[in-house]
């Protein structure tokens, strides 16, 4: 009898061997799941700096000589010892663990190794079954026969939870000790990051000091008991400092103004091809064009005027600065935080420009032929056929007749709106379009025509789009398309590198290079020298303030950088601080300096074009003006005492007829006659930049 029952234990223990080795042999590691091998996308400045994450898991994954050896001990101290020996799972362990659930009427512990934790947070899930558990055994035993101890060693440093939002030791050692490279990890780190592997919550020491501290404790004298750690080493260390939680890197962060960029940046990868599916597939390294130094610029000048959290109803403030010789975005500013409106470039309208919509009036003239030297009448309240009310001046003021340089000088609306009615507003908004203006952004009435109240900016356009517009004159008439990506990369493989994209020439370099010396004008003795830079650094630019101060911009551009700014309200009201109604010449001049000298500072002082005073019609309105040669550099006028940068740019204008008109026409000359140069008076008052008067959105002639 007892030998039929030892034959009978002894056969059914070889039918559970049996049924064992079949079960071993039909197993098959499967592929890893999405969602433990699903990597963040990290987007980086243009220096390799991160700006932020993006995706669906927390995780950059490291190989494991990234990892000291002294943290790959401190992680098998707190979790399996005997790894290395192990055939991938622990009986001793899955006999402790079995009669404790035995014990307890269900599965409460595991006894799982690393290789079985790591088959079960890459394979299976979470659920507490004895399927689930039979199962993550015989994948642990076939791993362990088939693949590396250091692999599987790898794969679970990056797979785990640590905790705070980190999945993977990668982003661990950021989010415990703010670091990056997990290479400088001490043997103190790499305790505390292996004591939380348990119970990431009940082990954090921001939670619970004392129990994190016993862990710790634990981790370091398990080393010391298999020889990783002397006692001398052991008594050395010294509990270190832990961030505090939310310090470290975090998906899909938004907030402050570097989420503005992350969407810009998302947006323009998915019109790459990099959709939804091929980010959350993770791993990528997302390196922008945005410059760190010229970033913190911006902010920085920005929020000195809105502060760093306006709120919907307070100022807002929006900067672009674009490479003009590539298109690439070195800085971008649209809001305070990236979870609300982007003011600097958004699916719906933009903002009316204002004067700063006049130099391309001035390049479309200047390419129809048109000189600087063309004259034009520049006195007030001047009308029009087919406009209700007159044109006015800002202020009222009258400036007789002015040739296109003192036009765009002072910002003369009257002389503007005649040349665009000249040179057709169609033309002005086809060159608007071909200098880098969307042909998506509506430059005309919802019929398709055109007003004259377009040389005023009259119709809305984006921040961006301005500043890369301007761009087109600081190269000399060819746009390049605006691009935030740099260079996408998994790994060592290179998946997308921008090359600048340059379209047909808006207008030939003379006319740029005309069109460039007037709106420098403006900087050295118009309505925006609030934006001369420091060290006398080239820039041209235009201000520009639309109807009853609504909107304030400079935009302006030197060789290297080309910058729009604005400034308004959310719900379009007239902009005023300390009660007084602000203007392009004030704050917003005063913000693109304030960028713009740090952005360039350590750059080469280029300088503009010399003006070839291009063009064969000096005449206009059967008159004609024939300018004296200008010297080779204009010396700028003697900087004034800085207004209060509330005060609206207003002065006190010379007499009408401060320029007088020669009495007979005169032909132009084939060759610049050299003549002794004309200085203008030292202290020649300042005009402000002109408003968009409500009468120019009535209908235009022709």
């Amino acid at each position: 009898m007892v030998r039929v029952l030892l034959l009978g234990a002894l056969a059914c223990v070889l039918a559970v061997v049996a049924l064992a080795g079949i079960v071993y042999v039909r197993t098959e590691i499967p592929e890893p799941n999405a969602e433990s091998t699903a990597a963040a996308v990290r987007i980086l400045y243009e220096d390799g700096s991160e700006m932020g994450r993006v995706g669906t898991q927390n995780r950059i994954p490291v190989s494991l000589e990234q990892v000291p050896e002294h943290v790959q001990r401190a992680v098998l101290a707190a979790e399996d010892r005997g790894f290395y020996t192990e055939p991938g799972i622990s009986p001793r362990g899955i006999a402790r663990a079995l009669l404790t659930n035995v014990r307890g009427g269900g599965v409460s512990q595991g006894g799982s190794t690393i290789t079985q934790q790591y088959a079960k947070n890459a394979f299976l899930t979470s659920e507490r079954t004895y399927r689930r558990k039979v199962t993550e055994a015989f994948i642990a035993l076939k791993m362990s026969r088939t693949l590396e101890k250091d692999q599987i060693l790898e794969d679970y440093l990056n797979t785990i939870y640590w905790g705070r939002q980190a999945s993977g030791i990668g982003v661990a050692a950021r989010a415990y000790f703010g670091t990056d490279d997990v290479s400088t990890l001490t043997v103190a780190q790499g305790a505390v990051l292996a004591a939380s592997i348990r119970s990431p919550g009940n082990y954090d020491p921001s939670e619970d000091p004392e129990r994190a501290q016993a862990r710790w404790d634990y981790v370091l004298d398990g080393m010391v008991e298999q020889g990783w750690l002397t006692e001398q080493e052991r008594a050395a260390q010294v509990y270190p400092a832990v961030l505090p939680p939310g310090q470290g890197p975090r998906n899909n962060d938004l907030s402050g103004p570097k989420g503005h960029v992350i969407r810009q940046v998302q947006a323009e990868l998915a019109a790459r091809g990099f959709d939804e599916q091929r980010l959350s597939d993770g791993g990528l390294v997302v390196r922008t064009t945005i410059r760190k130094a010229a970033q913190d610029a911006a902010v920085a000048a920005v929020q000195d005027v809105t502060g760093a959290a306006p709120g919907e109803d307070g100022l807002q403030g929006a900067l672009v600065s674009v490479d003009p010789g590539t298109g690439a975005v070195v800085a971008y500013y649209g809001g305070a935080t990236g979870t609300g409106f982007d003011f600097a470039n958004n699916s719906g309208t933009g903002r009316q420009p204002g004067s700063t919509f006049k130099p391309f009036v001035l390049a479309t003239a200047l390419s129809q032929g048109m000189s600087l030297r063309t004259r034009l009448d520049g006195n007030d309240e001047k009308e029009f056929p087919g406009i209700p009310r007159p044109i006015e001046n800002f202020g009222g003021t009258s400036w007789g007749r002015v040739d296109l340089v003192e036009a765009t000088r002072r910002s003369i609306n009257t002389a503007y709106f005649q040349l665009g009615l000249e040179v057709g507003p169609a033309e002005v908004a086809k060159t608007a379009h071909a200098a880098g203006i969307p042909d998506e952004t509506p430059l005309a009435n919802a019929d398709g025509g055109v007003e004259g109240g377009i040389a005023l900016g009259s119709y809305e356009v984006q921040v961006l789009d301005q500043a890369v517009a301007y761009g087109t004159f600081a190269s000399g008439g060819v746009p390049f398309r605006p691009f935030f990506v740099r260079e996408v990369r998994r790994g060592d493989e290179m998946l997308f590198q921008a090359e600048a994209e340059a379209g047909p020439a808006a207008f030939s370099e003379d006319v740029a290079a005309d069109a460039t010396y007037a709106m420098q004008q403006v900087v050295q003795r118009g309505t925006g020298q609030a934006a001369q830079l420091d060290d006398d650094r080239d820039a041209a630019g235009k201000t520009g303030t639309s109807s009853d101060n609504k909107d304030a911009w400079f935009v302006g551009f030197t060789p290297q950088l080309s910058t729009a700014v604005w400034l308004g309200y959310a719900d379009p009201r007239t902009i005023t601080v300390d009660g007084v109604e602000v203007t392009g010449g004030g704050l917003s001049s005063r913000i693109w300096k304030s960028f713009m000298d740090p952005a360039l500072a350590g750059q080469p002082e280029l300088e503009l074009p010399e003006p070839v005073y291009g063009g064969t019609r000096a005449r206009f309105d059967d008159d004609a003006y024939e300018a004296p040669t200008t010297r080779a550099r204009q010396s700028r006028a003697p900087r004034t005492t800085a207004p209060e940068t509330t005060a609206p740019e207003t002065a006190a204008p010379p007499a009408p007829t401060a320029v007088p008109e020669p009495a007979e026409p005169a032909e132009e000359p084939a060759e610049e006659p050299v003549e002794e140069p004309v200085e203008e008076p030292v202290e020649e008052p300042v005009p402000a930049p002109e408003t968009v008067p409500s009468a120019v959105v009535a209908p235009s002639p022709g």
